[in-house]
């Protein structure tokens, strides 16, 4: 199934794929910020997972996948019966939460309207994580899109969120403005958008605001951890899901100079956390303390990943990751070759590993 989404859905089958897709559209907007033809449209169902149409999820699976059509037909060919205290109401639409075919049954249910957008319009970037569109392309050529997507979408149960739906580019000719061009209410920020958690905008401020309150929320929810009074339940969360797991995704996909900041801020917090686990927030916990604290496990530390350091090298390890995927994603844009962001950060990595070959980093062949 693979084979038959990736021209356009990244987010079944497919490692990075939501990493790939916020590079891709931030090369483009790097490349591009200047051309005000351009627009950027952020798509989003409303409560896609849960309203998307039985009989097309059906009818796809049998056309796609007849090998688990019976199996598929066993679990949604029935309304099934939701019990509410003594009284029951039938479920009829959506695809089950929890269920391990879930997104790929969605994105078969999806992928004929991407194919129909694709055939109609000539865009330079159209890429989808499951019900997350992103599409940029000349103006007119994106109204086009969005009028294909609020016609054919809900003939498959997929309304268009237009609140959470945006339109977006750093430069204007005018033309995106055209009365009845795109719907009134639809989202327009001007400095960027966020995008799968991440970023896309070449404003520093916009970027870096989203980095610290994104670290605020993580560090806030530190503070709630001594709640608990059990230092082996505390570090447990702190390194699983609590620590640097909160901050690595925007480490991975946004430029160093945008990340510092609220990774000195995150870093603080978990030195106050670590702090109240070690040492129970009397004294004797000083820098000596700190860095043994941090270092992996295999070293006697306890295992925990600092953000100042995770800066250096996320990004371009990011990057260098997904670099075939990102080619494949802008196959249509004419962007080709590295760009100055990703040729920073490896400058940056390189001032900070003197002593390391970083050589294969400068070639699309993922690196070691």
């Amino acid at each position: 199934m693979t084979k038959y989404l990736n021209d356009f859905q990244f987010g079944v089958g497919v490692s990075g794929g939501a990493e790939a897709i916020l590079h891709s559209t931030n090369r483009v907007l790097g490349e591009r910020h200047d051309d005000g033809s351009l627009s950027m449209l952020t798509v989003d169902f409303s409560n896609a997972f849960n309203l998307v149409d039985r009989s097309a999820l059906l009818h796809e699976v049998r056309l796609r996948c007849p090998s688990i059509s019976l199996w598929v037909e066993f679990l949604y060919g029935q309304a099934a019966r939701l019990y509410l205290d003594n009284t029951h109401i039938w479920s009829t639409t959506r695809v089950q939460q929890g269920d391990p075919l879930g997104p790929l049954i969605f994105a078969l249910v999806l992928h004929p309207l991407l194919h129909n957008i694709s055939n109609n319009c000539k865009l330079l970037l159209h890429a989808w994580y499951l019900d997350y569109g992103t599409l940029i392309g000349d103006s007119e050529e994106v109204a086009k899109a969005l009028d294909i997507i609020m016609v054919i979408g809900p003939k498959l149960g997929l309304q268009l969120n237009i609140k959470k739906t945006e339109l977006f580019w750093p430069s204007c000719d005018g033309r995106k403005l055209r009365e009845g061009l795109f719907p009134a209410d639809i989202g327009r920020p001007h400095l960027g958008v966020k995008l799968l958690g991440g970023a896309v905008s070449r404003d520093a401020s916009f970027i870096s605001s989203l980095a610290i309150k994104r670290a605020e929320n993580a560090v806030n929810l530190m503070r709630l951890l001594p709640q608990l009074s059990d230092p082996q339940s505390e570090l447990l969360l702190l390194r699983s899901c609590m620590g640097i797991a909160k901050l690595f995704f925007g480490l991975r996909t946004c430029q160093l100079v945008h990340m510092e900041e609220a990774a000195i801020f995150f870093d603080n917090g978990l030195r106050g956390a670590i702090e109240d686990i070690v040492v129970c927030g009397v004294p004797f916990f000083g820098d000596l303390q700190w860095r043994i604290a941090s270092l992996p496990i295999r070293f006697g530390g306890l295992g925990l990943y600092l953000a100042v350091e995770a800066t250096s090298y996320a990004f371009v390890a990011s990057r260098a990751q997904t670099w075939v995927l990102q080619d494949h994603i802008l196959r249509d844009s004419g962007i080709y070759g590295m760009d100055s962001d990703y040729d920073g950060a490896l400058a940056s990595l390189r001032n900070k590993l003197p002593d390391s070959d970083l050589s294969s980093f400068t070639t699309k062949d993922t690196p070691p």
